[in-house]
């Protein structure tokens, strides 16, 4: 096993502009980088995004179809006609659903909410809910987070005098549902000055809208607890009017007004004198939301966040609890299950789009294997459940390789699909499983290369560890909340090694310390204690990570939550480790194999003796670990035809079955076969790439 290994692309910034924004703001020109690479560009935006408020969000009317949304939900509430909000089970479903139903409730009006059932009736409208709704005596339908594609539905409403307004976030089709109103921002004909808020974003302001028409003196910020819990859970940018939602949202939710979103914090273990975190939200709220609707029923959720009984409130966050144990319980045996089955096939691991098939893999939680499936691998990967013939599943993908568009080549192939670049969903004949992922992987072959494959660290400051200060780390806190498109800054830090240990129970953290000639930073790595076998004092590295703050014994020390750690390279000499940790998933190692020279077949004698020498050094007689620059083998090639030496060599021990080899950038384990022998010749990369045949046994 190997660390993980990162390209890393530095983050310039503009100079001049950042020198202007210093002077102007008074703040240093590091930190005016970091606001000016958000967008920041002047004093007044700076206040802006550092502080934001509600008062400064934007006029709901000025959201195409919001005015005519407002006055028939307004007629309704006057009327006291039954009014149903439609939502969807996702946690921004959920939240907007609660939200405008806790508005329309406390004013007063004849208000009820429905939630299909993701396994029964999967996501939207669909006609028997419809007809549902309109013989129960719903004479307003108005969505959340959802029915900006249900023509067909909305036209069945029409006809059962139903009257339907749409509010949702999604992308809109060709063709607009015929309705009393829409309120997309991503609508054909929108000015409002933002397209990228959440549905449970729309849903605010709804209410915005409706407080501002009927005249209401009903304080509505309370309900910013529950959209900003929807906005970081559904992975919309958070920026301009998202990062307010966000912003207010968090510094309500140390005491929330929602008595069953305390009841949730509480379950989750949250720390009411720490500060809310994206990540917190993400990671640790909405799986447990989440898991209502993937194992069971969505509306508990809804029901959480609408009840006034604190013991019913204890109970659904109980609930939702168990729930969330059972999902993971559910979603590690569905993944066990999954990287068996890849690490079992060549086929399948050394795909460039991973294509995996079960039976009855649970709907609600493959879509989340999928995403660690991508996060273990870094490979674009597809999820099947199979039932009756059918194949069913989720999609996840990395950055540059558009899943939506790779799907669409195999469109033919398909029940039905749907989704975006970076995650889709779909169904089709399980038969046509192994010819989807034939396709795919001929499409990606033209679409994808080992650069893609490699996942990327993206530092934004250049320090040594002299400039690390608690002032510079509490100005970086200040630009909080993080989150999808606002990523926390991420800082190299360049310097000599002193410390380098494992520490924790299971020993899986890691501990490095980084010093310069006038100080010392700490790092932890959380679940990188691997990297101390690659490391040692007195190494030249630098480090990337997030700048944080220890608080130890009421002293606060400065630290960083360490992402990567690398040795200085030449860039050519990176690029050749990175495709040769992809030799067996692209054509690019074997390109570069063939525009150079052949070795002579000694290299492989020299090389193996070398990976022997190096095990007994560990003290062990089977198998080693080190940096491919670590075993020079004579003074005349340079460092780049020593790696490559190495790597010819590997390749053809790897491919007679001598030794297992698993490498990542420039990180190399290796594990010799007891009692394994065999002849050069019997492999093939050594007739192609050595001269001079031999035996070698």
């Amino acid at each position: 096993m190997v660390p993980e290994s990162y390209r890393w692309e530095f983050i310039k910034q503009e100079s001049a502009g950042v020198k202007q924004l210093a002077a102007e703001t008074g703040y240093p020109e590091v930190f005016a980088g970091l606001l000016a690479a958000r967008g920041v560009h002047n004093k007044e935006e700076a206040q802006r995004f550092l502080y934001p408020s509600e008062k400064n969000m934007y006029d709901p009317f000025l959201m195409k179809g919001m005015e005519a949304a407002v006055c028939r939900i307004s007629q309704a509430m006057d009327a006291h006609e039954k009014i149903t909000i439609y939502g969807d089970y996702d946690v921004d479903g959920i939240t907007a659903t609660s939200i405008l139903y806790l508005y329309l409730s406390k004013a007063g009006a004849e208000v009820d909410y429905y939630l299909p059932d993701r396994m029964t009736e999967g996501y939207g409208l669909n006609e028997n809910a419809v007809r549902m709704l309109a013989e129960t005596g719903t004479k307003l339908m108005v969505t959340v987070d959802t029915g900006i594609s249900a023509v067909k539905e909305c036209q069945l409403a029409k006809s059962l005098a139903m009257d339907v307004v749409i509010t949702d976030h999604h992308e809109c089709q060709e063709k607009l549902p015929e309705t009393v109103a829409v309120v997309d921002a991503k609508q054909p004909g929108e000015s409002y000055p933002f397209l990228y808020l959440a549905g449970c974003g729309v849903a605010y302001k709804l209410v915005q809208g409706l407080k501002a028409y009927r005249n209401d003196q009903t304080d509505i910020t309370e309900y910013l607890e529950l959209a900003a819990v929807g906005t970081v859970a559904d992975i919309v940018p958070l920026y301009d009017e998202n990062r307010i939602i966000v912003s207010e949202g968090f510094k309500r939710m140390k005491h929330p007004a929602n008595m069953g979103l305390g009841k949730l914090l509480e379950s989750a273990g949250y720390d009411f004198k720490r500060k809310i975190t994206s990540g917190f939200i993400g990671f640790g709220l909405a799986p447990r939301l989440n898991a209502g609707g993937r194992m069971g029923d969505a509306k508990r959720g809804v029901r959480l966040f609408t009840t006034r009984d604190e013991e019913e409130a204890a109970a659904i966050a109980a609930e939702l609890e168990v729930e969330n144990s059972h999902r993971k319980e559910t979603e590690q045996m569905i993944l066990k299950q999954v990287t068996d089955r890849i690490e079992a096939s060549d086929a399948i691991r050394n795909s460039r789009v991973m294509v995996v098939a079960g039976e009855g893999w649970h709907h609600g939680v493959i879509g989340i294997v999928s995403s660690r499936i991508k996060d273990m691998f870094y490979r674009p990967n597809i999820l099947l459940s199979i039932e009756n013939g059918v194949a069913t599943g989720s999609a996840r993908s990395i950055d540059g390789f558009n899943l939506f568009e790779a799907l669409c080549t195999c469109s033919d192939l398909m029940i039905k699909f749907g989704g975006h670049a970076a995650a889709a969903g779909m169904s089709l004949k399980a038969e046509n499983v192994p010819e989807l992922s034939r396709r795919l992987n001929e499409y990606a072959k033209m679409h994808m290369d080992s650069k893609m494959l490699t996942p990327v660290q993206r530092p934004e400051l250049k320090l040594q560890p002299s400039e690390v200060t608690i002032e510079l780390i509490e100005l970086i806190q200040r630009m909080e909340p993080f989150g999808q498109d606002m990523p926390e800054p991420l800082a190299e830090i360049s310097g000599q090694l002193g410390e380098v240990r494992k520490i924790g129970a299971d020993r899986a953290t890691l501990r490095m310390t980084v010093m310069d000639r006038r100080r010392s930073l700490n790092t932890v790595g959380f679940r990188r204690s691997i990297m101390a076998d690659y490391y040692t004092a007195g190494m030249e590295v630098s480090i990337a990570g997030n700048l944080d703050i220890n608080y130890y014994m009421d002293r606060q020390y400065p630290q960083m939550i360490l992402k990567d750690v690398r040795i200085a390279q030449d860039d050519n000499l990176e690029k050749l480790q990175h495709i040769f940790a992809l030799r067996h998933v692209t054509d690019d190692y074997r390109l570069y194999c063939d525009a150079r020279d052949k070795l002579d077949k000694s290299v492989c004698s020299r090389v193996f003796r070398s990976l022997r020498m190096q095990m007994k050094k560990q003290g062990n007689e089977t198998e080693g670990s080190f940096m491919m620059e670590d075993i020079p083998f004579d003074s005349i090639h340079s460092a780049e035809e020593h790696i490559f030496m190495l790597m010819q060599a590997l390749y053809v021990f790897e491919e007679l079955g001598l030794m297992r080899v698993d490498t990542a950038g420039p990180y190399l384990h290796y594990e010799m076969i007891p009692g394994k022998t065999a002849k050069l010749m019997d492999s093939m990369w050594y007739r192609t790439y050595f001269v001079d045949f031999g035996a070698f046994q």
